[in-house]
């Protein structure tokens, strides 16, 4: 995995916790974590895709962007409801 690779999943990771985060403070339940993180991390490339006419958009070629948002979701989900 090339480092660009490493720095695209973190930066979607980084905007997931920031959804996460915003979700957690309007009190949502968890689809509604899961609907905010996965909107912010990667709803700007796709409309940058949708956009410019590329096909496949870029988390429908790769999941892992969508899973790395939903675990991002869950982990703050859990961490919200513990403490």
């Amino acid at each position: 995995m090339s480092a660009l690779a490493l720095l695209d999943y973190a930066s979607v990771l980084i905007f997931a916790l920031t959804g996460a985060l915003v979700a957690s403070r309007a009190q949502l339940d968890l689809v509604g974590f899961a609907f905010v993180a996965c909107l912010t991390a990667v709803g700007g490339g796709t409309l940058r895709d949708v956009l410019l006419d590329r096909n496949p958009i870029f988390w429908m070629a790769d999941p892992a962007y969508i899973l790395i948002a939903a675990g991002a979701a869950l982990v703050v989900f859990f961490h919200r409801a513990s403490g």
